[in-house]
């Protein structure tokens, strides 16, 4: 591994209030929150505090890699409850390659029937690069190659 840039608490909760800021702007009121476990759990639940979302829901998914090549996507949890009709606010520390949205964004539309157009996904980062750009907010943006460690990764 190379670099590690870490972030603590303060951090987090700047971006989540970043991320707070841009969704209230959107004058949309979504109405459940995916928190893609693990690293969204916790910014999915202050999300839910912060913008009065009771409906807060895990989806547990990895992409997986191997040196740097992609290998699959495991979904090991997924909410229920949803409907085509739900406003939905996917939640995530970093949107890195953008493999895992893109999975989630499949999921939501092909096995929930959820339009894209109901669908913000958020993250704390957003690396430069990333493939996934589509309805997303971001609470800053990453310009290096360096691995980020949360609070929550020790």
């Amino acid at each position: 591994m190379g670099d590690i840039l870490k972030l603590n608490w303060d951090n987090v909760d700047f971006l989540v209030e970043c991320l707070s800021d841009q969704i209230k702007s959107k004058k949309i009121n979504y109405d459940t929150i995916i928190a893609l476990g693990r690293g969204g759990l916790i910014p999915g639940a202050t999300l839910s505090y912060k913008l009065d979302i009771y409906n807060l829901y895990n989806l547990g998914i990895s992409t997986r890699e191997d040196d740097g090549k992609y290998l699959d996507t495991i979904v090991y949890q997924k909410p229920t409850g949803l409907n085509k009709n739900s406003k939905i606010l996917v939640v995530d520390d970093i949107n890195d390659s953008g493999r895992t949205f893109t999975a989630v964004n499949s999921i939501l539309q092909s096995e929930y029937n959820i339009d894209s157009d109901n669908i913000l996904y958020a993250s704390l980062v957003m690396r430069d690069g990333s493939e996934f750009n589509k309805n997303i907010i971001f609470g800053n943006i990453l310009y290096t190659t360096s691995w980020l460690q949360f609070p929550w990764d020790k």
